[in-house]
């Protein structure tokens, strides 16, 4: 009996990268993903761009645990060449939270970037981020441990009010850990007039012992119904903490609350 391939009906592709040598794709196939790696002149551009174009011309992939594939066109006319890899993707280390939620448990309903969605979560909403790829999973680790020390502070220090959004679990992908999920906060991005109470946030996070390293207006979400309410969010390019690094910082929030090019306008995660 023949190896069963994966049904091309129940396939949908969750992200795309596609450069000068290759597309990567994040595939669903029923409750597994995959990874397919396809050389750019294997497929039409049309068709490497898009998914309804795209599964219907895969080659059959088989219906079992693997974890990555790479297709390349064969030599001397030859069929297309399917390398299947069973080898162990990369994962978050930084794993300090009791809950785990398999990411596709989770119905998006917004997309605010390719890694970040509003999904529904215990009847509510919250915020997926991810790591789509192996190359992604570095910056989602460093934001994992920016989140622990912050609800560590938290727990320690209840009475005090939150820097962050509540980080409510890691995301799990075929049993690996690739992502965190965080509590939605609503609000909308501050202006100058918010600067006392950014400035009073930016430091307390720093004497926590870090730095944000990218303060951009729209990573503070401010709560126009309580006056003074502010959090802090996209703590991927945060480090610790060094006085130089900090004072340069809190220089800069005058002039980041006042910018108006838009820069890390989608960010609310």
């Amino acid at each position: 009996m023949g190896t069963l391939s994966l049904p091309k009906s129940d396939m949908e592709i969750l992200n795309q990268v596609i450069d000068d040598e290759r597309g990567a794709y994040r595939l669903r196939a029923g409750q597994r993903v995959y990874y397919l790696f396809i050389a750019v002149d294997v497929f039409e551009e049309d068709t490497m761009c898009r998914p309804y174009l795209l599964i219907p011309s895969l080659p059959d992939l088989p219906d079992s645990s693997w974890t990555s594939a790479t297709i390349v066109r064969g030599t001397d006319g030859a069929p297309l060449v399917t390398t299947i890899s069973t080898d162990p993707l990369p994962e978050i280390k930084t794993v300090w939270h009791e809950r785990r939620i398999d990411v596709l448990s989770l119905e998006r309903t917004k997309r605010l970037r390719s890694w970040t969605h509003e999904v529904l979560y215990q009847g509510g909403t919250a915020v997926a981020k991810i790591a789509c790829f192996a190359w992604d999973v570095r910056r989602i680790e460093r934001e994992t441990e920016a989140y622990r020390k912050l609800m560590q502070h938290r727990r320690q220090h209840p009475e005090e009010p939150p820097m962050a959004p509540e980080f409510l679990g890691h995301l799990t992908e075929n049993g690996r850990v690739m992502g965190f999920l965080l509590q939605k906060i609503d609000g909308g991005p501050a202006c100058i007039d918010h600067l006392p109470d950014c400035e009073a946030l930016v430091r307390r996070v720093h004497r926590l012992g870090m730095v944000h390293g990218d303060l951009n207006r729209y990573n503070f979400v401010i709560n126009r119904a309580r006056t003074g309410c502010v959090r802090l969010v996209d703590f991927e390019h945060f480090k610790d903490f060094d006085e130089d690094s900090a004072m340069t910082e809190l220089a800069s929030l005058t002039a980041e609350l006042v910018e108006d090019t838009g820069r890390g306008e989608v960010s609310r995660c």
